[in-house]
């Protein structure tokens, strides 16, 4: 598959050839620059091949509607969007009628629930604009929550630790690996940790 984002600008990649099967877990890992990030805009249409085509379940993803394009992966990446609101407006992007009991135990999965649950407001606490008022492992953890709440049955994870000590890295990889269960999962990094507990091992 070649991808570039305008005609005057040169190939981000020109023979990218991968296979996530229904429960696998891949890890794609490169240095900053080889278009990991590019795989991502690929996989939710924000970006369409030059050559080559994306497809789900063999049929090409230009086939789909976007909102099933949407409904199919979710992201949690270390740019995704923390709103101006509150913890619990955060997660309820993803899941509006969750309780919380649902809210309490996705935030147990990502070890973000005892820390959430000292808080005077709890899962009301706002977390200010862009979430701010949280630690950037604490904004990584929110977001995971939030994508792992989506229920999709593809997790991407987007530079997941890029703000974490190696030790936290691995043991959130650990988590979330656990917490997906069944989905397939795409580790899109530059870092090791976790890697060991993956499926597979591409480079770009």
């Amino acid at each position: 598959m070649t991808a570039r984002y305008t005609p005057a600008e040169p190939p981000v990649f020109t023979d990218l050839d991968l296979r996530l099967e229904p429960g696998a877990r891949i890890a794609v890992v490169g240095a900053s620059g080889t278009g990991k990030s590019t795989m991502t805009n690929l996989l939710l249409r924000f970006l369409d091949p030059e050559r080559g085509r994306v497809t789900i379940a063999g049929r090409d993803l230009r086939d789909y509607r976007q909102t099933d394009v949407r409904r199919t992966f979710a992201l949690a990446g270390q740019d995704a969007h923390v709103f101006d609101s509150t913890i619990r407006a955060n997660l309820g992007l993803a899941a509006p009628e969750a309780g919380d009991d649902e809210l309490h135990a996705v935030l147990q999965r990502v070890r973000l629930d005892d820390w959430v649950s000292s808080l005077a407001h709890g899962l009301d606490t706002p977390v200010g604009e862009a979430g701010v008022q949280l630690s950037g492992g604490q904004r990584q953890r929110l977001t995971i929550a939030r994508a792992l709440l989506a229920d999709a049955p593809v997790l991407i994870l987007d530079e997941p630790t890029a703000h974490l000590d190696p030790r936290t890295a691995e043991d959130l990889v650990r988590d979330v690996l656990g917490a997906a269960a069944k989905r397939s999962v795409l580790l899109i990094t530059h870092r090791p940790e976790g890697l060991d507990l993956v499926d597979e091992i591409e480079t770009i």
